[in-house]
């Protein structure tokens, strides 16, 4: 039994469906032995339902465990990181910066120009990665109140430079200042 269809004919005598040069050949006829029959489509069919309903069984399985997620993190890890920033926020109130330290200036000597202002814990110079001094130091201080008269040196010398004297500042996770001649802005192309 024949279909009727516009069909064109191939060079191998099939009609050619579809238009243009892109068509493929496909023998038209009685005997149509690519297409499957209705009772395999039934049975296919029949066969992807169970496969359905398998997966619907299964998840009424996982709901009724009712199983938990273990948390990311745990309230005691929250805790403690909390803590130690706060511990951090606390050192630094008690901490400053000190500017344009000369770079032959030696710790012990940063501790004695800032003697006077309160008991020292720590002085720190910053060194590069070959161990040369950065020209800045951080100093710790005992008490909160001796950050405030060593703010009262700012612009006094030591080894003939004039040294620049700030309150530590506390840096916040995740939050980077730009590095280079420019800020970062989205509009540059």
């Amino acid at each position: 039994m024949a279909t009727t269809m516009t069909a064109k004919r191939g060079p191998s005598g099939g009609e050619m469906r579809g238009s243009g040069g892109r068509a493929r050949a496909c023998p038209v006829g009685d005997g149509e032995t690519g297409h499957p029959s209705a009772a395999a489509l039934r049975a296919s069919l029949s066969t992807r339902d169970q496969e359905i309903e398998e997966m619907r069984r299964r998840l009424r399985e996982l709901e009724k465990l009712e199983f938990e997620i273990p948390p990311a993190a745990s309230h005691e890890e929250e805790s403690e990181a909390a803590a130690a920033t706060a511990e951090k926020a606390e050192v630094d109130a008690r901490s400053i910066y000190v500017g344009n330290v000369d770079y032959a200036c030696l710790p012990e000597e940063v501790q004695q120009h800032f003697q006077f202002c309160g008991t020292i814990n720590r002085v720190t110079i910053l060194t590069d990665s070959f161990g040369q001094p950065k020209g800045f130091a951080y100093v710790e201080f005992d008490e909160v109140e001796a950050v405030q008269n060593a703010l009262l040196l700012n612009e006094t010398e030591l080894h003939g430079r004039p040294l620049k004297v700030c309150p530590k500042r506390t840096n916040i996770p995740g939050m980077k200042q730009s590095r280079g001649r420019h800020p970062f802005y989205p509009s540059y192309g």
